[in-house]
């Protein structure tokens, strides 16, 4: 799938602009995209359309804010997308895991380690840590204790 054929089924969802051809040998993607986290479930129904799947799912704290990032790729031609999602303290996500049921975990591991919940996700509970667990991690204000 080319990079302009991508960029072309997404415009449309997340606007004019807001996705571009990077050079894969410095970025490792031919895409990016830059979304609203409402735009996520028909996003991830776009690319699954075009036969992408779901390579990864994180999000980084970015301590005054967070930025949840996706990596698709194509089963069928060298042609990988991030998308990155810029995230208030406090927002939810809409949950891709009815598009794609990998993300199901993905989704489970970034509310673990970094506390953003996906609205709409059917099991959002911890992976590693324990039920009762009131720390995140991954958050760059967590402090481990002896």
């Amino acid at each position: 799938m080319p990079a302009q054929t991508v960029i072309e089924k997404v415009t449309p969802i997340v606007g004019p602009e807001k996705a571009a051809a990077v050079d894969y040998a410095t970025t490792g993607c031919h895409v990016r995209v830059e979304a609203q986290p409402e735009q996520m479930p028909t996003l991830a129904a776009a690319m699954l359309e075009q036969k992408f799947f779901l390579e990864s799912l994180t999000a980084l704290d970015l301590q005054e804010s967070f930025e949840v990032v996706y990596h698709f790729a194509s089963y069928y031609e060298l042609c990988r997308t991030v998308v990155h999602v810029p995230l208030p303290v406090g927002t939810e996500v809409p949950t891709i895991s009815t598009i794609y049921p990998g993300a199901d975990w993905f989704e489970r591991e970034v509310f673990e380690m970094f506390g953003i919940i996906f609205s709409g996700h059917p099991n959002l509970k911890n992976l590693i840590l324990p039920e009762d667990a009131d720390f995140h991690p991954l958050l760059k204000d967590f402090v481990a204790s002896s």
